[in-house]
Order: structure tokens, then C-alpha cells, then sequence
């Protein structure tokens, strides 16, 4: 399965899951298409190795980056990892739909 397939269906599973709280699941646009839409982008902020998703629950915000299930890391995704971490923010790595359903069990009591 792709990390975009992946995304699609965390989004999909969310959205219908939890329709009032649609908006606390946000994609991060990172990727960029032509340099000079790059360069506009990195002026504008977007950060290199940013996660690809954020979760904000209950007073949390919660790093989200999707990779397949060979999928690892870049350094500049490690380095804002890193980064997130040092600040207190939780920072995963989901590879399934079941994984990220696992970290909404915190929250469903």
C-alpha cells in the first residue's frame, strides 16, 4: 500500500468516524512541484522533514508521518522529529490503519 492510499484511508476512517471533529486531522503540504513554487513555499514556511499529518486532540497536538511497510525515514524527517520532540510534542510512525486507530484509543474512553 502507498503512504498516499495509506493517508486516504486514515482520513476516510476519521472523517466518518468522528464527523464533529473534522478538522483536528490536517494534512501537512510539504511537497512542492517546479522550484520556483519551492522556493515560494519555503519563504511562505513550509519546513523540510515536516511530519505528513498532525492530530490536535484535547489539548494535544500529535506528529503523524505515514510510511509503507518498508518505508523509512529521511534525515531531515528524523531531524524535525527530533526537533518536535524536544518541544513535547508526540511524534509516530503509522505504516496501517489499524496503528492509527491504536492511537486514537487514548482518547476514546
Amino acid at each position: 500500500m502507498s503512504e498516499g492510499f495509506l493517508q486516504q484511508e486514515i482520513v476516510m476512517f476519521y472523517n466518518n468516524e468522528y464527523p464533529n471533529l473534522r478538522g483536528t486531522l490536517c494534512y501537512n503540504l510539504n511537497n512542492s512541484t517546479g522550484g520556483f513554487r519551492g522556493k515560494m513555499n519555503k519563504f511562505l514556511g513550509v519546513i523540510a522533514g515536516r511530519s505528513d499529518m498532525a492530530l490536535y486532540r484535547e489539548g494535544k497536538a500529535i506528529m503523524i508521518e505515514l510510511k509503507t511497510k518498508t518505508g523509512t525515514q529521511k534525515p531531515a524527517q528524523a531531524k524535525w522529529q527530533d526537533l518536535m520532540e524536544s518541544q513535547g510534542f508526540e511524534y509516530v510512525i503509522i505504516r496501517s490503519l489499524g496503528e492509527f486507530k491504536q492511537i486514537l484509543r487514548r482518547y476514546d474512553n
